[in-house]
């Protein structure tokens, strides 16, 4: 699924990523960890094709991120879903709007992507809010939108940044079975956190932890919420 080889991306003289190697298989569920700062979320934005890659190679769902063209990035991101650490939903739209927008712009019938859209909306506790603008909801609220959009075209592939952040500990834990449910069906979960609570929902994870750019072996505090 995912396959990085000595994998660096800079910008200017900064190297936020350097010489990283890794391989990500079909179905795993992996936590992304290391400290703000630490190249979480280039990383992120790197395997969704948002940053180049300035030397090494990256394979993600089968697409060469080393040579890909800028024209087969769309078609890349149909086999992802993205959790953005900013939501990036449309403020002037609604909730189901927004989680409607990946479905039709792949011209599915009305009937599959109302179906679809309603389930993802009711998993996620906003079927109340179906039909209000994004811009009246609360952080949370945004943030389930963002996880829901991500959903609902069933991925391969769920790149999450930081995606209970803005979430209270209980809703929290609902959202992480769904993340569950979904990796238990074969989606690969890759997801960045700083919280321990959310490592301790899938002991049986893989880690990724990340020291200022580089690939470090998991501190023992961190293994330890999944192995204790």
């Amino acid at each position: 699924m995912i396959r990085l080889s000595r994998l660096s991306y800079n910008f200017g003289s900064n190297w936020a990523l350097k010489d990283i190697s890794l391989h990500i298989e079909k179905g795993d569920f992996v936590f992304l960890t290391g400290h703000s700062g630490a190249g979480k979320t280039t990383l992120m934005r790197l395997l969704y094709g948002a940053l180049p890659v300035s030397r090494g190679q990256a394979t993600v769902a089968g697409y060469k991120l080393h040579n890909i063209k800028r024209k087969h990035i769309p078609m890349l991101r149909r086999d992802l879903g993205v959790v953005f650490q900013d939501f990036k939903i449309l403020p002037n739209r609604s909730v189901y709007e927004n989680v409607s927008l990946a479905l039709t712009v792949r011209s599915m019938p009305k009937s599959t992507i109302d179906k679809r859209v309603r389930a993802i909306i009711r998993a996620l506790g906003l079927e109340n809010k179906s039909y209000t603008k994004c811009q009246r909801l609360s952080g949370g609220e945004q943030q389930r939108v963002a996880i829901a959009r991500a959903m609902v075209v069933n991925p391969k592939l769920i790149l999450a940044d930081e995606p209970t952040g803005n979430l209270d500990f209980e809703l929290s834990m609902h959202l992480m079975d769904v993340f569950k449910q979904f990796n238990t069906h074969g989606t690969t979960v890759v997801m960045a956190t700083h919280s321990r609570e959310i490592l301790r929902c899938v002991p049986e994870a893989k880690i990724i932890h990340l020291e200022d750019g580089k690939l470090c072996e998991p501190p023992a505090h961190i293994l330890s919420e999944l192995r204790p």
